[in-house]
């Protein structure tokens, strides 16, 4: 027999949000996530069926283009493959569990590169660097994946550069699942090491995602 005190496991952040995993199974994970005032989770797809369960406070959650308000007493359901995200906008702390229970076929795929389940893939188009930054912004991202390579789940971060006199760089980033990289995402480090980008780059860089299907490689 196991107990989880939920209350113990909340997390807050200095920036105001937080993710604590509660249970890692094959067919069973349930994170509890803490979000400030004003706080939010970015829309994502979910990679299984997720049920959603309010600890305490209440706030605003968006799946497939609806709205719905939760506070405690309810449970969200959400199907695999649906577009969701969730903002705390109320004046006190919200706190939810997000339980998923991935399907043994959709776990179970092989990837073509290595046999683990899922890999997820992030390419991120970063916005062009302001003159004389390129140095300076090499020198960020080797920094910064460093500190992503410390997070459960990180695969691989690779820098893409311009060529022909481009500005652009990309990046692409390799997560043994979305829900490893969702982690990541929503962490202290990502906050504070993006907001260190502001002063390199004009505008805001752009994330795609993606799942590994297939890979074909010389050997």
């Amino acid at each position: 027999m196991e107990i989880i005190d939920l209350h113990n496991r909340e997390v807050f952040s200095h920036e105001g949000r937080g993710v604590a995993s509660l249970v890692d199974e094959p067919n069973l994970k349930i994170r509890q996530i803490g979000l400030e005032s004003g706080k939010a989770v970015p829309v994502h797809t979910a990679d299984a069926t997720v049920t959603i369960q309010v600890v305490r406070g209440e706030g605003v959650f968006f799946v497939e283009g609806e709205t719905v308000r939760m506070g405690q007493g309810k449970l969200l359901r959400i199907p695999l493959g649906a577009s969701m995200a969730i903002l705390n906008d109320s004046a006190a702390s919200l706190v939810f569990l997000v339980i998923k229970t991935p399907q043994p076929e959709h776990s179970s795929r092989e990837s073509a590169v290595d046999s683990r389940a899922g890999i997820f893939v992030n390419l991120v188009d970063f916005a062009p660097l302001k003159p004389g930054k390129e140095e300076a912004f090499r020198e960020w991202f080797r920094h910064s994946s460093e500190v992503f390579a410390g997070h459960k789940g990180f695969i691989s971060r690779t820098l893409l550069g311009p060529i022909e006199g481009g500005s652009r760089y990309a990046a692409i980033v390799e997560h043994e699942s979305k829900e490893t990289f969702m982690d990541m995402h929503l962490s202290d480090d990502r906050e504070e090491l993006f907001r260190q980008t502001e002063p390199l780059i004009l505008g805001e860089s752009k994330p795609h995602f993606y799942e590994l299907l297939d890979s074909y490689r010389n050997k």
